[in-house]
């Protein structure tokens, strides 16, 4: 296992100045005993303090994912259900369609272009599965469907993990660990988020000098 070192740093023009001599040991890098923190790097970053090495499953909820599908020779869009089994939030071609709602009906045959069975509104069949009918053979349509979204932080060396929003993808507004349910917004704010620097076998963790 690395050893540690947790050292305050100052910040001028975001780049390191000056270092603080003192320095102490540490497994993790929590601010204000807060072990789940959010800071700004660039963009806003959720610090996961913990044991070096572990690792913490953060559940984002769910994230709009979008494909294209080809509709079938008798103008079908079929629709496997998600792994969670439901289809909420499901949008063809940006039209909201409540699966709920849908009646339950079997997929006939496609002979020429034609069902051999009459289906003129959008059905379920019993295996779960959305057909979306009406649409033009051949064309591509869009299928927009909310997935759950985790994601696995692994803790660094010197006693944190993070998530970090970039110019086009931003940080849920909410997000949970376990049973634990955190709103962004009322996490502790350090301000400067802890660099981390391993060298030598040894890993470094520099916090903000501003912090307590």
């Amino acid at each position: 296992m690395n050893a540690f070192q947790k050292t305050k740093f100052a910040i001028a023009t975001a780049a390191l100045s000056t270092l603080i001599a003192t320095t102490e040991t540490a497994l993790a890098i929590p601010y204000n005993s807060a072990t789940v923190y959010k800071g700004m790097d660039t963009f806003q970053v959720i610090v996961f303090s913990g044991t070096p090495g572990s690792k913490i499953t953060v559940s984002l909820g769910s994230v709009a994912k979008t494909t294209a599908k080809i509709v079938g020779s008798c103008g079908e869009v079929r629709i496997s259900p998600p792994a969670s089994g439901v289809f909420t939030g499901l949008k063809v071609d940006g039209t909201a369609i409540d699966a709920s709602a849908l009646p339950s009906n079997t997929l006939p045959a496609c002979n020429n272009g034609v069902f051999l069975e009459p289906r003129s509104a959008n059905f379920k069949t019993p295996n779960n599965e959305v057909v979306i009918v009406n649409k033009t053979a051949g064309s591509a349509v869009s299928i927009e469907l909310p997935q759950p979204s985790a994601r696995t932080v692994t803790v660094n060396g010197c006693g944190f993990g993070q998530i970090k929003a970039t110019a086009t993808t931003p940080l849920p507004s909410t997000f949970s660990i376990g049973n634990t349910n955190y709103t962004v917004s009322s996490l502790p704010d350090a301000g400067k988020p802890p660099l981390c620097r391993t060298a030598n076998g040894i890993s470094t963790g520099y916090v903000p000098a501003s912090w307590p």
